[in-house]
């Protein structure tokens, strides 16, 4: 089965609802790890109609639950927005490994310095890794063990499994996120209470995502949908409700991300 791109776009007024910074890295902690769950490729935080600064706090939790623990004290500074990190649920992705580093495994690592040999790579491991690329200094990337023992060699190479989510924080409004998307997204779907429950157009649904392979699905925020973020008719392919007769006046929207990558993820895999 070919895997999909799948990528989704969060808005930054998730946070509006709550001061309270437990609370709001708790609601950002939801979503990152849904999206491990179901393989979710790109996660996007658009802004709408929001500060600026809570774009970057969104970001900054979801790429401090991707970042590996034996990474994470190196990559981010103690701040004040990250104090209730601890409350953020482990991913357990395969790039998050609890095991030790062997030869032939595959770990990320923070380049740390150039040396006449390569570059110098923090992996986990009990002694610091060497690789023969010159490599930008200060950057997490993947790599394959070659060799370990008194010195270890690693190359740049990532895995066939999921490794992870990626984010782009673009600090514009969702029209301006999705025309700045590279490469563009074959099938855009958008999520709305008031659209048409996914069970009435499944067939519709079903053959939309079995021509596509980078598939982009679109959520909106507490106080503005989707409807009042953008012409529904020149942006999306589809446009669906995956929670049709919700028992709650509301559904947020850390539980809609949950609740349709859950029935996107059963469609992609019955393919």
């Amino acid at each position: 089965m070919e895997q999909k791109h799948l990528s989704i776009f969060i808005p930054a007024s998730i946070l509006a609802e709550t001061k309270d910074l437990k609370l709001r890295t708790y609601k950002v902690g939801l979503i990152g790890r849904s999206a491990a769950i179901f393989k979710v490729d790109r996660i996007v935080v658009y802004n709408d109609h929001s500060d600026k600064e809570e774009v970057k706090f969104i970001s900054d939790v979801l790429t401090y639950m991707n970042t590996p623990q034996y990474l994470r004290k190196k990559v981010f500074p103690i701040t004040k927005e990250l104090r209730y990190a601890g409350i953020l649920p482990p991913l357990r992705t395969p790039h998050h490994p609890t095991e030790k580093v062997g030869e032939g495994d595959y770990r990320q690592g923070l380049t740390i310095k150039r040396t006449k040999k390569g570059t110098i790579v923090d992996i986990g491991a009990d002694k610091l890794a060497l690789c023969r690329e010159k490599l930008t200094v200060n950057k997490v990337m993947s790599f394959r063990v070659l060799k370990f023992g008194k010195e270890i060699t690693i190359e740049p190479d990532k895995p066939e499994v999921y490794w992870g989510y990626k984010i782009l924080s673009t600090y514009k409004n969702l029209y301006e996120s999705i025309e700045m998307l590279k490469p563009k997204s074959d099938l855009i779907i958008g999520t709305s209470k008031y659209a048409e429950p996914i069970t009435f157009i499944l067939d519709e649904v079903k053959d939309s995502l079995k021509g596509s392979k980078r598939v982009t699905i679109l959520f909106g925020g507490p106080y503005s949908g989707l409807h009042d973020l953008i012409d529904q008719r020149e942006i999306l392919d589809l446009e669906v409700n995956t929670v049709p007769s919700q028992g709650t006046k509301t559904v947020r929207t850390e539980e809609a991300v949950l609740a349709t990558l859950s029935v996107f993820n059963l469609l992609l895999n019955a393919e």
